[in-house]
């Protein structure tokens, strides 16, 4: 692989996670300049008030999906979605806390017991169909060799012998 590969991939990886975040952060300037154009001072309150509300749900929540998820490691069979539960918790909880109205509607919506499923159901076929995509590929550049896979068990390695030559052994 060339010298370039990387560099390029690892460039546009940074472009995907930055050029969204900057999208989220213009989208709620946004927000509160327009919510603020239409409540005045009341969007400071309304800004403080959801943060309380993450600080609790997302402490009512996590002790919730904590404890589901003990539970479930406690009996030995982690029914699925508990272990994604808890991580959707902890989004939405930070998402929450983080001012802004774009990011509040999100981290209730990933918090809420009620749509958590839904989140959590469209987030795993999103993510199907992307592990599909991926493993139909092959990478251009690579290549495939087929072969069989001997194993030798039955006679140990020889260790060749220190300090005599190979014609007395």
């Amino acid at each position: 692989m060339s010298e370039a590969g990387p560099r390029v991939l690892s460039r546009w990886g940074i472009l995907l996670v930055v050029v969204p975040f900057l999208l989220l952060v213009f989208a709620e300037i946004a927000a509160l300049i327009w919510v603020s154009n239409q409540l005045g001072w009341w969007t400071l309150a309304l800004l403080f008030a959801t943060t309380l509300v993450g600080v609790f749900l997302l402490q009512r929540e996590w002790r919730r999906a904590w404890g589901n998820l003990a539970e479930s490691v406690r009996t030995g069979a982690l029914p699925p979605g508990r272990a994604a539960d808890a991580v959707l918790v902890v989004i939405g909880g930070l998402l929450l806390i983080m001012p802004g109205f774009i990011t509040d509607v999100i981290g209730l919506s990933l918090l809420l017991p009620f749509t958590r499923p839904l989140v959590r159901a469209g987030l795993g076929r999103w993510a199907g169909r992307a592990m599909t995509r991926t493993t139909k590929t092959t990478p251009p550049g690579s290549q495939v060799i087929r072969g069989e896979v001997v194993d030798d068990d039955d006679a140990p390695p020889e260790a060749p012998e220190i300090g005599r030559p190979e014609e007395e052994r």
